[in-house]
Parts: C-alpha cells; structure tokens; sequence
C-alpha cells in the first residue's frame, strides 16, 4: 500500500465518518460497512490498475532508446512556452511522428487477434489494453542465423520446426503518413527488430514489407534493426552505443522522431540565456537573430538547406566505428559535408567484382546522368540544379516546418501554384503563355509539371523530381528517365515531344528508331522498361491532369498487362490507376494473390475493355506490337533505395 493510497482511504474514512449519522440512519449499521467496504475495492481496483500502467511504462522505457542525452539537448518540451504557436505546428507534421512509442492513440495496425504469414512464419498479432503483442519466431535467434549467413556459416531455418518462438511486446513504430512498421526489443540492450509487415493506410491491411517496397521479388526479406537502419532519420541526434565486443546496443537520442532540435541545434544554452526576460525582449526588439540557436529560415540558402539534407540526402558515413558508438557527430548550422559528405553518382565499373555495393547503392538510387529516382532525397536532387548551386533557392523557398498549407508536403502557404519559381523568375508572369505554349490556368502552364515531373519513386507513387530542369527527349534516350512532356502527354511519342521541342526551344532533334519516333513513349516504358520506369508510368495512367489531356479509353488494355507484373509495388500502382477509369471503379485484385489470380484479373480487364470500347476510342498499339515489347521489357533485378 503506498503512500498516496493510505492518504485517500483516510480521507474517504473522514468523510463516511461524517456523513455517519445520516448514512446509519437511513441504511443502517450493515449498508453503511458495505458501502465502505465497496470504496475500498474500488479504491484498490483503481490503485492497482495505476500500478499495472506504472509498470507497463517502465517496462517500455527500459527496452526502447533512451530519450535525452549529453550534449546541450533539451527536449521540445522545453521550447512549448516561448514557442507556442511553433511548437503546435511542429507537433502536427508527421516529422515529429516518424517514430513514436505504441499507445492506442499511435497505433493503426489492426491488433485484434489477427494472424499473419510470411514466408513459412506465422505472427500472431494481439492487443492487451495499451500493449500491443506479436507471437512471432524468436527475433534474436532470427538474427543470430542472419548473422551467420553474413559471414558464410551454416544457419538454421527461421521457418523449420526447429525454429524458437516468442511471445513480443511492440515497443515502437515508425511512419503515420502513408504507412506504419512495427518494431520489438532483443532480449540485450535496447536493440529494436522489425516485424516483416507493414499496415498500409490507403488500403486498411497488413502487407509483406517486401511487398510495399520496390524490390526484386526474389530477394527475401532481412530483419531489420531499427538502431543503425533507421536512427539518423527518424530520430533527433541518435546514438547507436553498440558495444564493439558484444554488439550489444544501449540506443539514446535526444527525442523520437523529428523533434525542435533536429532542425535548430541543442537548446540548453539558449533555453538558459532566455530566462532572463530583458534579453528576450530586447532581441525581439531588434530584430537580430539569437546567436545561442541556429534558425535555418534566418541563413543563407546553402546553409539553411543544409539542416534538411541530414536526412533528405544521400550521404556517405566515413566514420562508421565512431558513428557505431557516437552517431553523427554535427549540429545544424555546422558544415555537414566534414562529416557525411553528399554522395554523387559515379557510374564506373559497376559489374566489376567487389563492387556489388556501390553498384548497388548507384543503380538503387540514381538515373545514369545523376539524378536522383527515389524519394527521401530531395536535397541531393536540388544541389543538382542551376537554381540552387547559381541562384539562391533553398528547401524553404518552397517548403515550411511552421506555416505550411498542409502537412502532406508542407508546401509553404501560397506555393501550391507558380508562386514558387515567380519569387525569383517574376518577368514570366506576364508571358507566361508565350513562355510554356499553354493555356493559362492549365496544368502545362504550372512550372513544376514541366520542371519538376513525377520520375522519382516512393511511398507506392510517383513523386516530384526536385532536381530543377527543361524537358529533353536526348536526356530520356540516354538515361531511360521519362521526359515531363510524354507524361503528360501520355499517347505521343518521342518523335513527337522532339519536333515540338525543336520548334518552340530551338532543341536539336536527336538520331531515333521507327518505334521512338513513332509509338506512345509512355506506352513503351510501362511494356518494356525497367521496373521502376514501369512503376512511374503506371501512376501516370492513373494521373488526372494526364488523363484529362491524353484521354482514357485506351489505358486499360495497358494497364491489364502490368497486373501480372514480376513486381509487386507495379501491381499495386496498377490497380489504383485501374481503379481511376471509367467503368473500373469497382475492379477487385489482390495484388499479392496467386499468379492464377493476376492472371485472370488481367483477362477481365481485356474483356471488359473490348465490350465497352468504341472503334474511334481505341487508340492503341497493335497487339503484335504489344507482345513484342512485352518480350523485351527489363528484367534486370532492381531494388530502389527509397
């Protein structure tokens, strides 16, 4: 009985006491000892629930990251009062959820008794109150045998009898934008494993993480471990603290997820100079900026930018023992590339054996000129432009952590439309038409749909390239990257997109084949391409300012093709695209059945087509033509680095 408990029941002693001439008069001696002995039950039921919280909380403490650490850190919480409206806007975006502890708040996978399977493992998913439990292959053996496979050793199967089972709390999830992962402790430190299924929000199910990942289909999936995957990115300031000799992690950060001091650097120094009330509001009366915190909006474009590419970047780790022990050791405001410099496309000797990682890492996340194709890494993208290495553009000329219209993208309120690139190309607001060879008010007369097409892949979709540049049919032969106008205009060739380039922008034609000049670029790609031009090209068909421009009554006899594709995230794609066109809104498919299934979704798909289509409709490659670029489609094994 603690103490609190026996101040309360003395108090509620007093007061039957009290009340006890009333009470013995009107229920008497018995009634009055039974409601008293009733208050007492309920005071320990209530008590002892309180204590099972307790317990629960410092059980989940114990083996998830600890939260606060040396180094200046402070936490968010401590920039709430000064910062109210900041804070608020902060604590609304899905940076500050990126990693979060389970609660029934946090949590969106469906917990309720629910069984899972892959690859010969069986997970079943439970939920007691607030804790949220997997019965699931012992995750530390499983790491155990991956470790010896790493290192050429004779490991058991994780899925044969012989396989150890566990009875696991969740302790923590990353994601709550489009999709969560779930993650357990090691039975040492604090070391977190991932679950192999991911809960998707769009479609309220459980999928095979390898499945929500454009990765060959026949690499199985690896357990994860959230410690040295996930921590720079999805945490502020994090420190691996893995032991050299165990490998044992005791995992800190400054706060889970993307918290105030990610973006501004430690806050102890400032929080403390603050206190004193005549310094803050001296500062604000002039004006200057706060030399004891870093503020990104207040710098020059390439340091402010610099605050986000600590993790929308691609960077290489130099220092990998110390960042084992330490993490990266930089402050916003300090320069990042001494410690982990951008990592550029270098397209040599990728077959060349020893390679397989570089090769790897180049194919997974670029085009063959450099561009970046995944999404995540949008600041190795935009230090590739003219706008920000010779202009001055930054991540918040477009973007904003605080005053943005939504926080899907935290555009910054007003850069939904052309307003972005007027603040520095203002002389093309009043010929406008003149300058894009498109109505105004149309989506060809948008900057970013001709500057910044969807060719980067991510999150089951096509997305922004944030690599600022001009179509080109010459950079699309080279590279294989589609070009802005043929994913718009999704029914024209190359040959097409050249002679209208040539005549407005004085670009030369470049040398093609018949079928370049001649056949549906789009078409081509999503045929024959590689999977991830063919992932880009499905997502375009399901685009409405390109179906709007390209018509539809074609697509779907496309469409049905890449329903039985090798990758499963290009199925996926497929089947919300389908799920856009006329007559299709109800087309049922399960993305991940049996290839008998896909294959008979793709047969309803052409019969529903060909009863429904009308001859002056039915814009199409000729079927030949189809089966032939179906044999020469891509197969080469992909996985983007998303």
């Amino acid at each position: 009985m603690t103490l609190e408990w026996i101040i309360v029941a003395l108090l509620l002693a007093v007061a039957l006491a009290t009340l006890g001439r009333s009470l013995r008069s009107t229920l008497g001696w018995t009634a009055l000892i039974l409601c008293y002995g009733l208050a007492l039950s309920a005071l320990a039921w209530w008590q002892g629930t309180i204590g099972r919280k307790e317990k629960s909380r410092a059980a989940l403490a114990e083996k998830t990251p600890e939260q606060g650490r040396p180094g200046g850190y402070v936490s968010s919480d401590q920039c709430k009062s000064c910062h109210p409206e900041q804070y608020a806007s902060w604590h609304r975006s899905y940076h500050r959820t990126m990693t979060q502890l389970p609660s029934a708040h946090s949590v969106r996978g469906n917990f309720e008794n629910v069984t899972l399977e892959y690859a010969g493992e069986k997970y079943h998913l439970e939920r007691r109150g607030e804790e949220f439990r997997v019965d699931m292959v012992d995750p530390d053996w499983k790491y155990v045998q991956t470790l010896k496979r790493a290192a050429g050793q004779a490991a058991a199967d994780p899925a044969g009898p012989a396989a150890p089972r566990a009875k696991k709390r969740i302790t923590m999830l990353t994601g709550s934008h489009h999709m969560q992962a779930y993650w357990v402790a090691s039975k040492d430190g604090n070391m977190q494993f991932n679950i192999p299924f991911t809960y998707v929000f769009h479609d309220q199910r459980w999928l095979p993480r390898n499945d929500v990942f454009l990765l060959d289909p026949s690499i199985q999936w690896i357990q994860q471990v959230w410690n040295v995957t996930c921590l720079n990115c999805h945490s502020t300031a994090g420190q691996p603290r893995q032991d050299p000799r165990t490998k044992v992690m005791q995992t800190r950060t400054a706060e889970l997820g993307v918290a105030c001091e990610a973006c501004h650097g430690p806050a102890e120094e400032h929080v403390r100079a603050n206190l004193d009330p005549t310094r803050r509001y001296a500062l604000h009366a002039s004006l200057k900026p706060d030399p004891t915190i870093f503020n990104p909006a207040r710098h020059e474009h390439f340091k402010a930018s610099a605050a986000c590419s600590q993790c929308h970047a691609i960077r290489h780790n130099p220092h990998k023992e110390r960042w084992n022990l330490e993490g990266i050791s930089h402050w916003p405001g300090e320069d990042i590339e001494a410690q982990a410099p951008l990592v550029r496309y270098d397209g040599t000797d990728l077959n060349a054996p020893g390679n397989e990682k570089k090769r790897s890492l180049m194919e997974g996340c670029f085009w063959t000129d450099g561009q970046v194709r995944v999404s995540g890494r949008d600041f190795s993208a935009l230090a590739a432009s003219g706008c920000y290495t010779r202009g001055r553009i930054s991540c918040l000329s477009c973007h904003s952590m605080h005053r943005y219209q939504s926080n899907d993208d935290q555009l910054a309120r007003g850069m939904e439309g052309n307003q972005a690139c007027l603040q520095c190309h203002g002389d093309y607001a009043a010929k406008l038409e003149q300058h894009t060879r498109h109505r105004a008010g149309s989506s060809g007369s948008l900057c970013y749909n001709c500057h910044m097409p969807h060719t980067t892949y991510g999150l089951l979709k096509a997305i922004r390239s944030h690599t600022i540049n001009s179509p080109s049919v010459k950079s699309s032969l080279e590279t294989g990257r589609p070009n802005a106008c043929n994913l718009c205009h999704l029914d024209k060739s190359l040959g097409w997109t050249a002679v209208k380039l040539g005549e407005w922008h004085r670009q030369p034609v470049p040398a093609m084949t018949a079928e370049q000049s001649n056949a549906s670029a789009a078409a081509t790609w999503l045929l024959k391409g590689d999977a991830g031009q063919r992932a880009l090209i499905a997502w375009h068909l399901g685009w409405a300012p390109a179906q709007r421009i390209s018509g539809v009554a074609w697509m779907p006899r496309l469409l049905a093709e890449t329903l039985v594709d090798p990758y499963s995230t290009v199925r996926y794609i497929t089947q919300r695209s389908l799920n856009t066109l006329p007559g299709f809104e109800r087309f049922a498919y399960d993305y991940i059945g049996p290839d008998a299934h896909r294959a008979q979704a793709r047969e309803q798909v052409i019969e529903t087509w060909r009863a429904n289509i009308r001859a002056s409709d039915a814009w199409l490659l000729p079927e030949e033509a189809i089966a032939d670029l179906l044999r020469q489609r891509d197969n080469r094994r992909m996985e983007l680095l998303e």
